[in-house]
C-alpha cells in the first residue's frame, strides 16, 4: 500500500528544511539571536534568515 499524501508532503517540508540548515550552517549561523536552534524554525523563518544572511554577505563584500 502507498504511503498517504500527508507523509509525502511532510518528507519534502523536512527535505527542504535540512537543505536550507545545511545552506545556514556553511555560512556560519547556527543558532537565532533569541536563543532557537535551526532545527525548530519553520521553512519560512528559515527562508527568512537566509535572504537576510545572503544579503548581509553582499554588504560585506562591497565595503
Amino acid at each position: 500500500m502507498s504511503k498517504p499524501f500527508k507523509s509525502y508532503l511532510r518528507e519534502a517540508i523536512e527535505r527542504v528544511k535540512g537543505k536550507r540548515i545545511e545552506q545556514l550552517i556553511a555560512m556560519g549561523h547556527t543558532k537565532m539571536e533569541d536563543g532557537r536552534q535551526l532545527s525548530e524554525l519553520t521553512v519560512s523563518e528559515l527562508n527568512h534568515e537566509y535572504r537576510c544572511m545572503k544579503e548581509l554577505r553582499k554588504k560585506k563584500v562591497r565595503a
